[in-house]
């Protein structure tokens, strides 16, 4: 039996997007007034070797449309035998409306993922 070692080889093998402040939870993404509440989103890459440009996007599932893009800068994989985990702090505000969405993840210029993720609305959360 032979290895499979056509293609990219980018995969994000783990994911998640929540909330910095607990009283909110641990999944999703806060909303107060239409504009988002500082949230995390981290990753795990599992990817050849060497530096990639990185980073997400936040899109609406049914159009594909970019309503957020997050670019990471140049990283570094630490290569096919481990898992490189990055995280990333939204702080500043995104206009943002409470629903469904998704966080595509990209590494190279090359999909590795995405993640479904749901914007609530925190306006009596935590008060």
């Amino acid at each position: 039996m032979e290895a499979e070692i056509s293609g990219h080889q980018r995969k994000v093998v783990r994911s998640a997007v929540g909330p910095l402040r607990g009283a909110f939870g641990v999944t999703g993404i806060p909303i107060r007034d239409g504009k988002t509440q500082p949230f995390a989103v981290t990753r795990g890459w599992n990817a050849p070797a060497g530096y990639y440009p990185e980073g997400w996007y936040l899109v609406v599932p049914d159009s594909g449309e970019v309503l957020y893009e997050a670019y990471g800068g140049i990283t570094l994989i630490w290569g096919l035998q481990s898992v490189t985990d990055i995280t990333t702090e939204v702080r500043d505000p995104i206009d943002l409306a409470p629903g469904s969405y998704r966080v595509v993840f990209s590494l190279g210029g090359v999909k590795g993922g995405e993640i479904d993720v749901e914007a609530f609305d925190a306006s009596s959360e935590a008060a």
